[in-house]
């Protein structure tokens, strides 16, 4: 039976998601202003792009270096904000230096790549881009102002066109771009658009100004921006508006994940790194009065105008997706465009709950990728994906780009609509498995993607929650991610490892169904596994169905030691005292249990001492109880109150079995005062044998904060609590 996770899942933020193309020089959108589309490095740059980038991350007592801030002119010294090892010209280290005033970040190698590409780009990569590539939402996001209406847009460093495209085809606008890469041509060719193959500059003729110029991703790669800018402020007038977007400098440090540090670096290619303080400034020493910049997780998004501006707001949705509709409907349009805007539409669509449309798209998509690649999207448990070690060409020869994204939405359409977890966890299986294998395949030629990184991380998530309630054992999967490398593996982030548990047991604590909680407290020892191994073994294998081992253990128990040893055991779980159902499911078991056995007095004395009526509720557990009142002997025994085994217990075992001993006492649950002490005395113990971890854990779980007013055990959990 399947258990639902209560958590609907949807798009795992992509707004900001970017891709870098070391082999094509692309950040988010390839053949931005001065950058190569052609398939090709520029030549400065090949060698040191065949290596991984080694990041060193200088402390704050690093020697300051000299240099000229391009944002602000202040002359330094700086401090050094990161150094990329080998990835400057001749192989020398690219160092980026933040400012001491406008804390924008740049690089002392103010030498800027040549962008003029050929005429057609490297066909594999040119699919990548349109298919996935292509941030096409977060660069359509900044033009949420604009209106219907009769006006003109300049487009710099369009180039494949998006933007443009857009504002033509919605707006009714009419737009002009300048771009010298070859992915221009491609633009002018499959979108028809007006496209110039130059740069734009203070020299370029101007008849009348635009009423809007947009540079997205474009300033970060100009030696000198404040030339540029003006450029940008002559070609709107005193009306127009300028808008773009740039990576936000403050998102170059070690907390950013590899799939978007690596595009926000680009050495060689990004010179500056923009903080939001550095570009107000920039624009305005531009000439521009009204200016407004934001910050978006790694992105920038300015506005700026010598009048008014105007009202500014999100990209409406309907216009997104009326764009996206029009597109599709285009007579002959390319394959990999087709596939690239449908899964765009897909997303959307999933993510605005049009369930039935999204399912519908989906199976147009699968049809058309059976005929393209002769893979079976319907049946994520047969789809094989290109094998390790294959060179980039090939590998997207054999997978469309967006493979990742296409199976992790039609994953949120098995979980939230069809209500399928089985599916679902295949479809996220498979999701992962197709992130890792797609970033392995281009970190061979220099290109990350983060966007596909964050659709993996949330497949992986996606998967957990998924199979814990079809009954897998999803407890070494998640204890091998959680330890592993970012490096091998899944490549999931190790900020995303850190947090994964923590993700899963809120979605599992929803469902209130103790199997599957218990499934996420479980740690399992991660120095044998393999995580990709145990993924790709479970969706060879079907997903088998495993039982709990902590519950089985209960419910085979051959005596009540061994019932009492296996309730002990879940109840010194780490987290167990988040996971209410899953203690309450392990004690009815042990009712049930005991009595089974006829170790009557055993689950009496157990019932009373949890002081947990609710218990009874349970019918299972009622007839247990009613047994065992029927079988009843008379009289009691009074607990001993000796406390030696305790306090002179070799290990910690030691200690959990005299305190276990003393607790499940017949009229144990007589003498409050009794527990207590023992309790006391077991935590001291504890902390005194250094089983720092066991004493917290117990302290946790017996949910008795006014243990800690003695002032013994006080100073026993602050030893511990030092000590972790």
């Amino acid at each position: 039976m399947s258990h639902m996770a209560a958590t609907a899942f949807r798009s795992p933020g992509s707004r900001n998601c970017r891709w870098a193309a070391r082999q094509l020089g692309c950040t988010t959108r390839a053949a931005a202003y001065g950058e190569n589309a052609d398939g090709d490095v520029p030549a400065s740059l090949q060698d040191k792009w065949s290596q991984p980038l080694q990041f060193i991350w200088p402390d704050l007592s690093s020697e300051p270096v000299p240099g000229n801030c391009p944002v602000c002119a202040d002359p330094g010294p700086h401090r050094a904000a990161l150094i990329l090892t080998g990835a400057g010209p001749g192989g020398s280290d690219w160092c980026v230096i933040e400012c001491r005033s406008c804390r924008s970040r740049f690089s002392t190698d103010r030498q800027g790549a040549d962008y003029h590409g050929g005429d057609v780009p490297d066909t594999p990569f040119l699919h990548y881009y349109m298919e996935q590539g292509a941030g096409l939402r977060p660069m359509l996001e900044p033009l949420g102002f604009a209106e219907p209406g009769p006006r003109r847009m300049l487009e710099i460093g369009g180039g494949f066109g998006f933007p443009s495209d857009y504002v033509q085809t919605v707006l009714g606008w009419t737009a002009k771009g300048f771009d010298p890469s070859g992915l221009a041509v491609m633009g002018q060719r499959y979108l028809g658009l007006d496209i110039t193959r130059d740069y734009w500059t203070s020299d370029t003729p101007l008849e009348q100004p635009f009423d809007v110029a947009y540079a997205s991703e474009v300033i970060e790669h100009i030696p000198e921006p404040g030339p540029f800018l003006a450029a940008m402020r002559r070609a709107v007038g005193q009306q127009g508006v300028v808008a773009l977007t740039t990576p936000n400098g403050a998102a170059l440090n070690p907390g950013t994940t590899p799939g978007m540090l690596v595009p926000i670096a680009s050495p060689g290619l990004h010179l500056t790194l923009f903080s939001a303080q550095g570009l107000d400034l920039a624009l305005r020493m531009a000439g521009f009065a009204h200016v407004q910049v934001e910050e978006d997780g790694a992105q920038l998004r300015a506005f700026a105008s010598a009048s008014t501006l105007p009202p500014l707001r999100p990209l409406k949705a309907e216009y997104y997706v009326e764009y996206l509709r029009r597109r599709i409907a285009t007579p002959d349009i390319a394959p990999a465009l087709l596939s690239g805007l449908r899964y765009r539409l897909f997303k959307e669509l999933v993510n605005q709950g049009d369930q039935a449309g999204a399912l519908q798209l989906y199976a147009e998509m699968a049809a058309a990728l059976r005929q393209r690649f002769g893979v079976d999207l319907d049946d994520p448990a047969s789809l094989l994906l290109p094998p390790a070690g294959i060179e980039s060409r090939e590998w997207l020869a054999l997978m469309p780009g967006n493979i990742t994204g296409l199976l992790y939405f039609r994953a949120v359409l098995a979980n939230n609509a069809e209500q399928d977890a089985r599916s679902a966890a295949f479809y996220a299986g498979r999701a992962a498995q197709a992130g890792a294998s797609l970033r392995l395949a281009l970190r061979a030629v220099g290109i990350e993607d983060g966007e596909t990184e964050a659709l993996a991380m949330a497949a992986m998530h996606l998967y957990l929650t998924a199979a814990a309630g079809v009954g897998v054992d999803t407890a070494p999967l998640l204890s091998a991610v959680e330890h592993g490398d970012e490096n091998g593996g899944l490549l999931l982030p190790a900020r995303f490892r850190c947090q994964l548990r923590d993700l899963v047991v809120r979605d599992l604590r929803a469902t209130r169904h103790p199997a599957l909680l218990w499934r996420a407290l479980q740690v399992i020892n991660p120095a044998p596994l393999d995580e990709a191994a145990i993924l790709s073994d479970a969706l060879a294998t079907g997903l088998p169905v495993a039982p709990v081992a902590a519950f089985e253990a209960l419910q085979t128990a051959p005596d009540a030691d061994s019932v009492r040893h296996a309730l002990w055991q879940i109840w010194c779980t780490p987290g167990i005292s988040e996971a209410p159902a899953s203690l309450s499911h392990a004690r009815k078991l042990a009712l049930i249990r005991l009595v089974l056995l006829g170790a009557y007095a055993d689950a009496e004395t157990l019932f009373e001492v949890w002081e947990d009526q609710t218990l009874a509720d349970d019918r299972s557990v009622a007839d247990a109880l009613a047994i065992a009142a029927a079988a009843r002997r008379q009289g009691r025994v009074t607990p001993a109150g000796d406390y030696t085994a305790i306090e002179q217990a070799a290990d910690a075992q030691g200690v959990k079995q005299a305190l276990w001993a003393l607790w499940t006492r017949p009229g144990a649950a007589e003498s409050p005062a009794l527990i207590r002490q023992a309790r006391k005395l077991a935590l001291i113990r504890l902390v005194l044998l250094g089983a720092f971890a066991d004493a917290e854990s117990l302290f946790t779980a017996w949910e008795d904060p006014g243990l800690a007013n003695d002032e013994p055990v006080a100073t026993a959990l602050a030893i511990a609590a030092s000590a972790r």
